[in-house]
């Protein structure tokens, strides 16, 4: 591979056209909010209170958030900040470790995306849509309310005739609005996210102005169904061994950075509008506030949630209510952090703000996985390694309508199989994604020495005389290193999030397996038609 690429010089022939056919027409806000539910605040929340301090009670929610956002935001996100302003193409991180580290690993980390993107991420964000997020708001708000008939609702609906046909019109429906383009999807995101949005900050409000009624809005609620009062909960949980955190002797440096695998599930993931590059206006700067910036916002709402929050009830309360099995509790539904929050009113427009938002936090998950699993389909085939019907782009919508197409279909077979088989659902891909994050930072290391024209052409930033995307890389890999380490090595973060379950295990890789064949024989039947694959990773892809 060159030492240095040219940041237009793509030559005749070496792809597969000289244009992608997409229009850049996201905005900085549409940047932004993508990247904000990519981060999802919502859900988050509710497994932060539920996980963290039941499982660490010695640490620091607080200082858990503040510390994994400042190193999520300078480290990994400043990395594809950098490559972002510099490259805005399709693809995102494909196309940057391809060019600034090399061509297998960019394809082999990219494969391993893509293929769970489409082969389980679009499916699963419809199977936990209705298997988790609707039925709970439905519950929540029938057991606030007391309409039974919501609570009917919320178990006919994950009944799997149910799942399939409500999950089929999401997928298809999200489906339809991506092919047709122009502002249609943008529309809908921003509508989306004033639920979304708006449930959160009811929450906030809710919680300053009536946080010290929690304790009397539970009682009042459990008194219906004979679960544990609110000073019954501490109790409990200590009677079934659980240590409080203010019985811990000060602050606890390890038993706070155990918590980063929480927050990192919420401020990890704003890497979203790096993949669609190649339609983003204005890339150099957006990139860095949509990414950036979009990580510091949403770390700073989720620590003032986690202010307020223990506030009103006590970090010992949040940590002994995680800890006490569910059957226990007495509830009809479980008492996430959303269920909390609703008992403190019982405005029926209010209810059903912070119900919607809740949906919207986790369905809106499917049209994201498509967005980016499609525009790598997209890089891909420009680089001549998938058919190239993948990479055909609809002159009248400007969108990739056969890649939308195909990720619809492999979207359904995810949901049909998560349907029909149980341990699908088991699945996880956390040591993939980490280990794709560290060879994204690695390249962040290398890009200003590999690509020098490239780097300068976003402005070189530098501090103390060394390259920013160096020392961002730099601290990526040890920050994502030691998640990596923490997942597998700590029993209890490896048994709360599956990290290496045998079928985990096995389907990454074979995925892996899958990707290195897909590589040498993509290489070798274009070889074999006379072109050589390795010059189009000598450039930069056309936009």
């Amino acid at each position: 591979m060159q030492d240095t690429v040219g940041i237009r010089g793509s030559g005749p022939g070496v792809f597969l056209r000289k244009s992608t056919g997409l229009v850049r027409e996201v905005s900085l806000i549409d940047a932004l909010l993508m990247n904000s539910i990519g981060m999802n605040v919502g859900i988050g929340a509710v497994f932060l209170f539920l996980q963290a301090q039941s499982f660490f009670p010695a640490g620091s929610m607080i200082a858990a958030v503040v510390i994994g956002t400042v190193l999520m935001a300078f480290t990994l996100l400043w990395v594809y900040s950098e490559f972002s302003a510099a490259m805005p193409r399709s693809g995102g991180d494909y196309v940057f470790v391809s060019r600034a580290l090399h061509p297998f690993l960019g394809w082999l980390m990219a494969w391993s995306q893509g293929i769970w993107l489409v082969f389980f991420w679009i499916g699963f964000n419809a199977w936990f849509a209705l298997t988790f997020a609707i039925p709970v708001s439905l519950s929540v708000i029938g057991g606030v309310t007391g309409n039974s008939g919501l609570n009917d609702v919320a178990t006919t609906m994950t009944q799997p005739m149910w799942v399939f046909i409500l999950g089929s019109l999401i997928n298809i429906g999200f489906g339809a609005l991506l092919i047709f383009g122009g502002q249609g999807y943008w529309r809908w995101q921003k509508f989306a996210f004033l639920f979304a949005g708006g449930s959160i900050l009811i929450a906030i409000i809710l919680l300053i102005t009536s946080g010290s009624h929690v304790p009397a809005a539970w009682d009042a609620f459990v008194a219906k169904f004979g679960g544990l009062k609110f000073d019954e909960i501490i109790p409990t949980a200590q009677a079934g061994g659980y240590i409080l955190p203010s019985a811990s002797a000060g602050f606890d440096l390890k038993a706070t950075l155990l918590m980063l695998p929480w927050v990192f599930f919420v401020v990890g993931y704003a890497q979203g509008s790096a993949q669609i590059g190649g339609e983003v206006k204005r890339a150099s700067t957006t990139q860095y506030v949509a990414m950036v910036g979009g990580v510091l916002i949403n770390g700073a709402v989720l620590a003032l949630l986690v202010f307020l929050f223990t506030q009103a009830v006590s970090a010992d309360w949040i940590g002994a209510l995680g800890a006490i099995p569910g059957d226990k509790l007495g509830l009809p539904v479980m008492p996430g952090f959303n269920f909390i929050i609703s008992l403190l009113t019982d405005n029926p427009l209010i209810l059903a703000v912070i119900g919607i938002g809740f949906v919207m936090w986790a369905v809106n998950g499917t049209p994201l996985s498509e967005l980016q699993a499609t525009r790598y389909m997209l890089a891909w085939s420009l680089d001549r390694m998938v058919p190239s019907q993948l990479g055909d782009v609809s002159d009248k919508y400007h969108t990739p309508v056969k890649a939308i197409v195909f990720a619809t279909i492999t979207g359904e077979v995810a949901l049909l199989a998560l349907i029909a088989i149980p341990q699908a659902s088991l699945l996880g891909a956390l040591v993939a994604q980490l280990v794709a994050f560290i060879i994204v930072s690695i390249a962040g290391i290398a890009f200003p020495y590999r690509l020098p024209d490239v780097w300068q052409s976003a402005g070189g930033r530098r501090l103390l005389g060394v390259p920013t995307v160096t020392l961002a890389g730099l601290g990526g890999v040890v920050v994502l290193g030691g998640m990596m380490v923490m997942f597998v090595f700590n029993d209890t973060l490896n048994g709360a999030f599956g990290v290496t379950r045998d079928i985990s295990l096995v389907v990454m890789s074979t995925v892996v397996v899958l990707g290195v064949i897909w590589y040498v024989g993509a290489t070798m039947f274009n070889k074999r038609r006379g072109i050589d694959v390795s010059l189009a990773y000598r450039e930069i892809p056309p936009e």
